[in-house]
């Protein structure tokens, strides 16, 4: 069951999150806004997984978690010392561990950990892994290497391109078979010696770098453990 609700934090955070929702996070509105698409995106698993909204009272306990770190994220996480990617992997990490705690309360760990607790739990592992490599490691990045955001203007090309090169190396890696890795080597020499067509760091030769490591690492660890 945790595969499911990892699916659900991942679009509440990285694909139903845009800016205009990240800068109103300041505000309790804009709080109170993305903890309910968080519910919302928990509540919905009850459509591949009946058996999910038993767990209502674990959601309910993962919602006001998430809302209370975001909250002193922003508040707070500029007191952290070094780079504004401390804060973010901070984050995340207490909503996974919030995830496992509440979902612990809740259930055995068979039925938390097993992909086969549920039919659908496979399918989400796959399409968590697609979200993680074209929306979160391009956010962690931009983060990462623009943590004033001084090229916002040029993100959203940008971020296309980064979307567009992580899914065709992770479904390489997945399903190329022995094509993936030269190709995979191939894209990353062609990286290395390209002329990044914009300034942002989503497209500078360090940057489509992580993205395609993400992109590859995610693929040859569910090819093994799959």
């Amino acid at each position: 069951m945790f595969y499911l609700f990892l699916l659900a934090h991942l679009t509440a955070d990285f694909v139903l999150q845009p800016l205009w929702l990240v800068q109103r996070k300041r505000y309790w509105h804009g709080l109170l806004i993305h903890g309910a698409i968080v519910l919302a995106c928990m509540l919905l698993l009850s459509c591949v997984d009946r058996r999910a909204l038993a767990l209502w009272p674990a959601m309910l306990l993962i919602t006001a978690v998430h809302v209370c770190a975001d909250w002193w994220k922003v508040r707070y996480g500029d007191r952290i010392p070094g780079p504004p990617i401390g804060p973010f992997m901070l984050d995340q990490v207490i909503h996974l561990m919030t995830l496992i705690g509440a979902l612990s309360l809740w259930l055995p760990a068979g039925d938390l950990w097993a992909s086969t607790a549920s039919p659908a739990a496979l399918a989400t592992i796959y399409v968590s892994a697609y979200i993680i490599a074209v929306f979160a490691a391009p956010i962690a990045v931009m983060i990462w290497l623009d943590p004033r955001f001084e090229h916002v203007a040029l993100a959203g090309r940008a971020r296309v391109r980064s979307f567009v090169t992580a899914a065709i190396v992770l479904t390489l890696a997945l399903f190329g078979g022995p094509l993936a890795l030269p190709v995979t080597l191939a894209g990353l020499v062609a990286v290395i010696a390209r002329r990044p067509p914009s300034a942002h760091p989503l497209d500078a030769p360090l940057g489509t770098m992580m993205v395609l490591i993400v992109g590859a690492g995610l693929g040859a660890l569910l090819s093994v453990a799959m």
